[in-house]
């Protein structure tokens, strides 16, 4: 069943030298098997959690906030989840 409304939640990441190799690394691995799309955004872009080169094109730096987006599948919100475990701290609303 896939989901009509993407889910979204923001996250600041909290990797010390930003969005670099190995927290790409890791957010491509642990997304790769969501069926769902997931999405960051940051700074007017916005790129695939599947792809590296996406990802680093983002150039987030340590304490930005994120939007993490999923959609079109059920396990939307464990791909969510996923990517703020790896990104860092999840801000307030």
């Amino acid at each position: 069943m896939e989901t009509t409304q993407p889910l979204e939640r923001r996250v600041i990441l909290a990797h010390k030298n930003g969005l670099h190799l190995t927290p790409i690394t890791m957010l491509v691995q642990r997304t790769a098997d969501f069926q769902c799309d997931v999405r960051l955004s940051f700074d007017g872009k916005t790129a695939s959690a599947k792809s590296a080169v996406e990802l680093m094109l983002l150039g987030a730096t340590e304490g930005a906030e994120l939007v993490v987006q999923a959609s079109g599948a059920d396990d939307a919100e464990a791909a969510i989840d996923c990517v703020a475990s790896v990104l860092g701290d999840v801000s307030e609303d």
